[in-house]
């Protein structure tokens, strides 16, 4: 019988791995935005654990990575950073903005909040190392360090 080594970094959780991290967030997303259980995750609450599982999907690389991967696809097709899309000059920095003010304007299902803080988790930290939209990345991803992320 094989015994797992304990965690060493002081994680409240104990060391989950960024891959474990994100695996656990994605079952709680699709578990609570079906809501037929016990935890029914509304429009918010949905788009606040899709941001934190796509911040944990950044970190743990692999397959985890296919969703962001699609996403910056889905940007560039739009030509978003190449300066002569059909929306014509058109930045990540205008993009974040966009998900921030769909996030706050549009109405919410917990499915459409989930996929919005997905996408948020991806676009926001291509703005930029130093711009506002690395805040909410940065802040989630010492969250998620501290519950055990690696």
């Amino acid at each position: 019988m094989t015994v797992l080594a304990a965690s060493s970094t002081g994680a409240v959780f104990g060391g989950l791995g960024a891959g474990g991290l994100a695996l656990a967030l994605t079952v709680l997303l699709v578990l609570g935005v079906k809501g037929k259980g016990r935890v029914q995750l509304k429009d918010n609450p949905a788009m606040v654990v899709a941001f934190l599982a796509g911040t944990a999907f950044h970190a743990a690389g692999q397959v985890w990575a296919h969703p962001e991967r699609i996403t910056a696809q889905g940007l560039s097709g739009l030509g978003v950073g190449g300066g002569g899309g059909p929306f014509g000059d058109v930045q990540v920095g205008a993009v974040a903005l966009i998900v921030l003010i769909v996030m706050l304007c549009a109405p919410m299902t917990p499915g459409f909040g989930a996929g919005l803080g997905l996408i948020a988790a991806f676009v926001w930290p291509a703005a930029g190392a130093a711009s506002i939209w690395a805040v909410p990345s940065e802040l989630g991803a010492a969250g998620l360090m501290m519950i055990g992320g690696a």
